[in-house]
């Protein structure tokens, strides 16, 4: 089923010109790159829909003093990869976030492939006016193996 999708979502990037998620971050990337991008951003809004949207909200700009926002965080932006960490194992401490603390948990979602954690982060790092571009898993193993 996934092996479809994936085929259904490759056939269809290379049928479209992909404007949707161009950004000066994905200038210099590979065709190849562009497509992992492209693909990453579709399936990584998919997955910020399913487990972040509720809590830090479609647009990225959290529940007031509860939830922080992702849209202009210079906590996130300051590391992403603790991003990697804090989606894969939670958080369970006060975090300053844009000059505000917020010390509500966030639950792990160990269950999420680093493949998924590439795709959300590229969509969150590339979503309200963020451009970090193509994060590749290989980083995203990479890191989440420093931070268990």
């Amino acid at each position: 089923m996934k092996l479809g999708i994936l085929l259904l979502t490759l056939g269809f990037l290379s049928s479209c010109d992909g404007s949707k998620f161009q950004n000066s971050a994905t200038q210099d990337l590979s065709r190849a790159d562009k497509l992992h991008y492209e693909q990453y951003m579709i399936q990584g809004q998919q997955l910020y829909k399913t487990y972040c949207s509720n809590c830090h909200q479609p647009d990225g700009t959290g529940l007031g003093r509860l939830i922080p926002p992702l849209s202009q965080s210079d906590y996130m932006l300051e590391n992403p990869y603790r991003t990697f960490c804090i989606i894969k194992y939670g958080l369970n401490k006060e975090i300053v976030v844009n000059g505000e603390a917020y010390n509500q948990p966030m639950p792990a979602n160990e269950r999420l492939t680093n493949i998924e954690i590439a795709q959300i982060t590229t969509y969150i790092y590339n979503s309200w006016g963020h451009e970090r571009g193509y994060i590749p898993v290989k980083e995203v193993s990479q890191e989440i193996n420093k931070c268990q």
